[in-house]
């Protein structure tokens, strides 16, 4: 083959399977189209990134020979501890700085598709390098091979960014969801990097065995994603929530805004809701435990967690959890991961409610949701939030915390 056959040749069937690859995540998503846009500036770089990468692992691997000098372990050390890490590293900073912040990622499932995309980019890059300098029909083993195993080894992190999203906006509770991501990811591809060197070397089995677990990992991430499709904020829209309440004429049990299947007699939807903190059932007026799971419906806040303005949720034994902290000025709560405040719960619609500061106090904005944006019980369409009070969007509950009583009326 001549020079310029290879030019040509080599970085075709090197994007070849990578392409295939892509295609494949892309359009796992039933529910709306992939971000071409987004793509395509993720997989390039995601290839860019081949270039750090390469100057890391090279440090890396001068670094560990000169300290337990050029032997079998030291090739094993850099593999475990340098070539893994830095490239699950590398392809995590590509989508962290640009697909992680673009309003294209709001499900569970991008995650997956743009880790994933720029695993595929990186894969793309080092396949142009290993099959100039071996023999091009090598690309036949790292098509199925090494190729998927960039995106499998990726979306295990994907996954972890997509739940730090949708996780309490606190540094430490989402660098550690990240971290672990991170963790798995860079061990699996390590110990992938190992065996297939150990491969090629030892047996044959352990090829095999190679083999298996990388198609045992497919099917897992292959679970994830079908889970993530199925439960996709985009599916089917906000599930509606309707209101049971009892018909004051006859007693019997019916649904606000609707008439008395008994008697005829008009339900009215009531002004004041109350839901159980737990299970999220309807009570009746005055009751003050769940008649469905026994919590306690009136349990009070017991303690301000942060100095900040924030939300947080009420577990049955009255211990409060940080939602999340109000530390911009305009806030969206939602159900899709490009809210800044995700609610992942069927009643909340994809752009529910905003917030906003004025005069140094929040008010809360209902956005035209299925379901409404409750506060001490009232659906509100905007109002200034105060100290302790209870806010609800949907069937969601949290309580707020001002620090300070806002002397602004409700709107």
């Amino acid at each position: 083959m001549s020079s310029l056959q290879q030019i040509i040749f080599i970085p075709l069937i090197s994007l070849l399977p990578c392409v295939l690859w892509l295609w494949y995540f892309s359009t796992r998503s039933q529910y709306k189209s992939p971000a071409v846009k987004v793509l395509g500036w993720t997989f390039l770089f995601g290839a860019i990134a081949t270039v750090p990468a390469l100057g890391l692992n090279l440090f890396g691997q001068s670094l560990f020979l000169t300290l337990f000098g050029r032997n079998e372990s030291s090739h094993i050390l850099v593999l475990l501890f340098v070539v893994g890490p830095v490239e699950e590293l590398i392809k995590l900073l590509v989508v962290y700085f640009y697909a992680f912040r673009q309003p294209e990622f709001d499900e569970p499932l991008d995650g997956v598709i743009y880790s994933a995309t720029a695993a595929l980019g990186f894969a793309a890059i080092e396949n142009v390098v290993y099959l100039s300098q071996n023999d091009s029909m090598l690309v036949l083993l790292r098509g199925p091979l090494s190729n998927p195993g960039h995106a499998l080894f990726s979306a295990i992190w994907g996954l972890s960014l997509s739940r730090a999203k949708a996780a309490p906006n606190l540094p430490r509770i989402r660098l550690k969801i990240i971290a672990g991501g991170l963790l798995c990811a860079s061990l699996l591809h390590s110990t992938f990097d190992i065996l297939l060197v150990a491969s090629s070397r030892i047996s044959i089995f352990i090829f095999a065995l190679l083999i298996g677990a990388m198609a045992g990992l497919f099917f897992w991430v292959r679970s994830r994603i079908k889970f993530h499709s199925d439960t996709s904020p985009h599916r089917e829209g906000t599930l509606f929530m309707p209101l049971g309440r009892y018909c004051q004429h006859c007693g019997a049990k019916g649904t606000g805004g609707t008439r008395c299947s008994k008697c005829g007699t008009y339900i009215p939807e009531p002004e004041e809701l109350q839901f159980c903190p737990v299970c999220h059932t309807h009570q009746r007026p005055g009751a003050k435990f769940c008649a469905i799971c026994g919590a306690n419906i009136q349990l009070p806040a017991k303690e301000n967690l942060d100095t900040r303005p924030h939300f947080v949720s009420v577990s049955g034994d009255g211990q409060e959890e940080i939602a999340y902290i109000l530390n911009e000025e305009s806030v969206s709560v939602g159900r899709t991961l490009n809210n800044n405040f995700v609610v992942d719960h069927q009643s909340v619609s994809k752009k529910h409610a905003r917030l906003k500061i004025h005069d140094g106090y929040y008010s809360l904005e209902d956005l035209g949701s299925s379901n409404g944006t409750f506060v001490n019980g009232k659906r509100i369409t905007e109002t200034v939030l105060r100290d302790d009070c209870e806010v609800r969007f949907g069937r969601a509950l949290y309580i707020y915390r001002a620090h300070r009583v806002p002397d602004a009326p409700l709107a």
